[in-house]
């Protein structure tokens, strides 16, 4: 059932994400205004790109993918400005693979399936996990138990009402 394992790019950003390598100038800026979060986030989306910045934060591009409050402490720094957002992979990459190598130190994970999330090989994930401090305050990468729709659910959730009785009176 390895095959139904996310792979990097699928996987989430963290919401304690913080700043490090990978990071470019321009995204420490950031992270000064707004949290390490969104700033992977707007990363992800629109990196590579020159996105203008309208002093209305209902007008801005990023509405759809950042909270209102960010957006608009967005247009108020950086308001009437074309900014040029970086691509940062390696950033992206290291906040994704993260809970995915703590899941590895904390013998949740093994290195192949690891391995195989990341896109690497299995020495270099073994390296991260034994040999680098990388990820040591990460949250840990809790696979998804795969369903299979043949299968009956054993304990389902209860239902909020009371079971009906067996003989009604």
């Amino acid at each position: 059932m390895t095959d139904d394992l996310p792979r990097l790019a699928d996987l989430p950003i963290p919401d304690d994400v913080k700043p490090g390598r990978g990071w470019s100038p321009f995204m420490l800026e950031m992270a000064a205004h707004i949290s390490a979060k969104h700033v992977l986030i707007l990363v992800d989306r629109f990196g590579g790109q020159d996105v203008y910045v309208p002093i209305a934060p209902e007008k801005s591009p990023f509405i759809d993918v950042l909270p209102l409050e960010t957006v608009a402490k967005l247009a108020h720094v950086y308001g009437r400005e074309k900014l040029e957002i970086p691509t940062g992979r390696e950033a992206l990459a290291r906040a994704r693979r993260a809970p995915v190598i703590a899941a590895v130190r904390a013998g949740r994970l093994n290195k192949n399936d690891a391995a195989r999330m990341i896109g690497s090989n299995r020495r270099y994930v073994a390296h991260l996990a034994n040999q680098t401090n990388e990820a040591d305050d990460a949250p840990i990468f809790v696979p998804r138990r795969p369903v299979d729709s043949r299968q009956l659910e054993m304990f389902a959730e209860p239902s909020p009402e009371p079971p009906a009785p067996v003989h009604p009176e």
